[in-house]
């Protein structure tokens, strides 16, 4: 009787320790899946942060591109004043910066969100971004340039200006192109 009280025992015991065994695993992947999910779900709203990043810096710069010949054409006849007479301009032309972040691109590649998007277009986000850092890279060059030497010698204060409106006409059309671009992709996402 003890031997075929196990017999029947040992099949009962395997079919319960099987089912114990795929019910732990089939909880596993279900909390995987919905990690995932998850995951997906905020690399999504990350990277419309992006979006919405790159939508708002696009309008800093289209605002500001169309008054750069204005800066332009001030700069020039201010350091014309200097020159010519001698004197530092009383009045400078209003000089206009535009406010470019980057606070969302870095906390998705920070996040890992980027990992989500294909090569191909990860590359034109990166892209657009690289322009946006050559726009802002004017600002720097004129905070820490032109702040120092603008009473020791105001026609290289005034040149620093001129300079970095030629650099803008150049860097953000491009930079607009380059942002649209990444726009348009993060959209049709």
């Amino acid at each position: 009787m003890k031997m075929s009280l196990r017999r029947l025992k040992l099949p009962r015991l395997l079919v319960e320790s099987a089912a114990i065994f795929f019910s732990v695993l089939l909880a596993f992947v279900v909390e995987q899946w919905r990690e995932d999910i998850n995951e997906r779900r905020e690399a999504e709203a990350i990277l419309n942060l992006v979006r919405a990043e790159l939508v708002q810096n696009l309008a800093e710069l289209e605002a500001i591109v169309p008054k750069r010949e204005a800066m332009l054409a001030g700069y020039q006849a201010a350091i014309m004043t200097l020159r010519n007479e001698g004197v530092f301009p009383s009045e400078l032309p209003d000089f206009e910066s535009p406010d470019i972040t980057s606070l969302a691109y870095e906390l998705a590649t920070d996040a890992g969100a980027v990992t989500t998007v294909a090569p191909a277009d990860l590359l034109v986000v990166a892209r657009a971004y690289e322009a946006l850092e050559e726009v802002r890279r004017n600002d720097t060059f004129l905070n820490e340039r032109n702040a120092q030497i603008r009473f020791n010698d105001g026609e290289q204060y005034l040149s620093g200006f001129i300079y970095y409106i030629n650099r803008a006409i150049g860097n953000e059309p491009v930079a607009i192109e380059l942002v649209r671009e990444a726009i348009e992709m993060l959209e049709s996402r």
